[in-house]
């Protein structure tokens, strides 16, 4: 089992093209779902060939019963759909134990936003003294200008940054390539933030890794969550507050002003338009709490 893992692992990172993140994700859930099978059929190491239908049902069940949120096993339902639908290609087994099962019915939450005066105190209340703050606000304003991805922003160098079209190139799910326009006011904070850096660290190639740490290295996942959920608790008593608020924030802004859907479709580089319609029950929501408390018959 380890082996035909690896196999898939290997498919998703020199194929697929998927992240680094998401290949961990992935790993993790098959090894938990071998873990519980073996247990479950009394057979180690686990046969592939005796998964059925039953089998993953009681797996799903026991996740449901461990307290992990609907959202989640869904994820891992869809890990071992396509772990499965990779091996069928392979020859490993004949067929998608897993095709049929269905996935649980999850109720969306509508994404957290925030207010455009937010966004504005959030940036503001940045000191521009140190090299970490410069550059802390030149990351807040990427995020907000772009809506892109964690991921995203710790993948860019400096040369993904075109300064002369006012875009930047971005690697996104799957590799896939695209270029998103930024605003005047992310320019300057990228250029006071690089202005900085040579200060502090000397020249820059195009290369190099557009942000880094306090020791010259590309900065990483948990420092860029760590730092953004810090300073949006600082403006918002909201919890689970994550460097995504801002690409929430983002997209419900460029609607509010009256932009096209499929051009945030677009921007935020979403595969289906479906994905990027939550944000138009946002708009929804907003109007209707303006109704309940302006109208008289509101309540």
């Amino acid at each position: 089992m380890d082996d035909l893992i690896q196999q898939f692992i290997n498919y998703l990172k020199q194929e697929r093209g998927y992240s680094k993140h998401t290949i961990e994700a992935y790993d993790r859930d098959m090894h938990q779902f071998a873990a519980f099978y073996s247990e479950y059929t009394n057979v180690v190491p686990m046969d592939v060939r005796t998964v059925n239908k039953l089998g993953v049902r009681h797996y799903l069940g026991m996740l449901s019963e461990s307290g992990l949120a609907m959202t989640s096993i869904t994820r891992k339902l869809a890990s071992l759909k396509a772990f499965f639908k990779f091996h069928v290609r392979q020859g490993t087994i004949t067929a998608n134990p897993v095709a049929l099962v269905k996935s649980p019915k999850t109720t969306k939450k509508l994404p957290i936003v925030l207010s455009e005066e937010q966004i504005a105190q959030l940036i503001s209340e940045i000191p521009d003294d140190e090299f970490v703050p410069v550059r802390n606000k030149a990351i807040l304003e990427l995020f907000y200008s772009t809506g892109i991805r964690l991921g995203e922003l710790i993948g860019l160098n400096l040369g993904d940054v075109l300064f002369y079209q006012m875009t930047i190139r971005v690697f996104g799910k799957g590799a896939k390539e695209r270029f998103v326009p930024f605003g005047k006011k992310a320019e300057q904070a990228v250029q006071r933030y690089l202005h900085r850096r040579r200060q502090d660290f000397g020249r820059v190639n195009l290369e190099d890794a557009l942000f880094i740490s306090n020791r010259n290295r590309r900065i990483s996942r948990p420092t860029v969550q760590k730092m953004v959920t810090r300073l949006l608790q600082t403006i918002s008593g909201q919890k689970h507050l994550s460097p995504h608020v801002l690409r929430h924030s983002f997209a419900s802004h460029l609607l509010d002003r009256g932009a096209d859907l499929n051009a945030v479709k677009d921007l935020l580089g979403h595969n289906s338009l479906s994905t990027t319609q939550l944000y138009t029950h946002i708009r929804i929501e907003k109007m209707k709490e303006v109704y309940r408390q302006a109208h008289p018959h509101g309540d």
